[in-house]
């Protein structure tokens, strides 16, 4: 008897053996029913037209799961870019005091080589230090570089500012949308509750999907925040002398002594 029974089960092992064999191969060798196969669980695991007429409750908690995880994502990105924003108004304020600060100190030095190359009074004092000819000409080169760099941050800042406020506006409104499909989501569970799925219904909740998926996807999209990284700039401090001269608003002709 239970020689008879291990026989008989070492035969269905070898038969289902066999047949896996034939399945696998026959999958990979039928294009036809290869794609047969693929169809019926895409289906199967999807919320197809079909599935949500066979199971609307439950593709309605999907829903629900799916929006609620949307609303998350959309406040963790509110509070992102928020905080990104903070940051970049920061960094514009600071380049603009330092545009207040340079320029002014670029506009003494500019007063100071004038008044010595008509004077031809050099070395000259500024700010307590004596300054030689050639230091001051590198100095109203340098600031002035600096002053152009802190000027485009500031424009640059503001360009990100305004992008971190659009995005904003953007997971708001997808944060309303996704509170009217919750909306949505408890109107069509009540009718499920004193009706049989009418094909009215039925349609209202296939069409639930597209908007959904709208959700998800403005949840998920990439904002784009800007990067304090792609803001920073270095300076690079150098003497050239035509571009002092067109600082000066001078040539050799106009400075030379008289």
């Amino acid at each position: 008897m239970r020689r008879r029974y291990g026989k008989t089960l070492s035969a269905l092992v070898v038969v289902g053996a066999i047949v896996l064999v034939a399945f696998l191969a026959f999958y990979f060798w039928s294009d036809v029913f290869r794609t047969k196969l693929n169809t019926a669980a895409r289906d199967f695991s999807e919320w197809t037209p079909d599935n949500i007429a066979k199971d609307p409750v439950n593709y309605l908690n999907f829903c629900e799961d799916q929006t609620t995880k949307a609303m998350t994502s959309l406040k963790a990105s509110e509070i992102a870019i928020g905080q990104n924003r903070a940051k970049l108004v920061g960094m514009k304020e600071d380049a603009e005091n330092k545009v207040g600060v340079g320029e002014k100190a670029l506009g003494e030095l500019k007063t100071i080589y004038l008044q010595s190359e008509e004077k031809a009074t050099w070395p000259a004092e500024w700010r307590g230090e004596t300054r030689d000819k050639d230091w001051v000409k590198r100095q109203i080169v340098a600031l002035h570089n600096q002053c152009d760099g802190q000027k485009k941050l500031v424009s640059k800042i503001a360009v990100g500012v305004r992008q971190l406020d659009a995005q904003a506006l953007k997971a708001q409104e997808g944060r309303a949308k996704a509170q009217e499909q919750l909306a949505e989501i408890t109107t069509n569970r009540e009718m499920l509750k004193v009706q049989k799925l009418t094909a009215d219904l039925t349609e209202r909740l296939v069409s639930m999907k597209g908007a959904l998926q709208a959700t998800l996807s403005t949840a998920t999209e990439a904002t784009g925040v800007i990067s304090l990284e792609q803001l920073a700039r270095e300076e690079t401090v150098f003497t050239d002398s035509s571009a002092f001269d067109k600082i000066m608003g001078t040539s050799n002709a106009q400075t030379r002594p008289r």
